[in-house]
């Protein structure tokens, strides 16, 4: 299957450039930028996830080390 993306002269410009000095072909380097594009969304998505399920917790950073202790202690029983 082929798929086709417009991008502008100079951005393909310089993806040409940087392909050539990877020594990697143009839709190698796009694939390898895109997919760690879609990684950092999903992990960015995930810490804002933890980020505002902490907030609805009530719990502060603070109390982080005896929470994780407590679940130690409870989870060795």
């Amino acid at each position: 299957m082929q798929n086709n993306i417009h991008v502008p002269d100079e951005l393909f410009a310089e993806l040409e450039a940087k392909a050539e000095l990877e020594g990697k072909s143009v839709d190698d380097l796009v694939s390898e930028t895109l997919r760690k594009g879609l990684e950092d969304d999903s992990w960015r998505d995930l810490l804002e996830y933890g980020r505002r399920k902490g907030l609805e917790s009530g719990y502060t950073e603070a109390d982080v080390p005896d929470l994780v202790k407590q679940w130690r202690r409870e989870r060795s029983r």
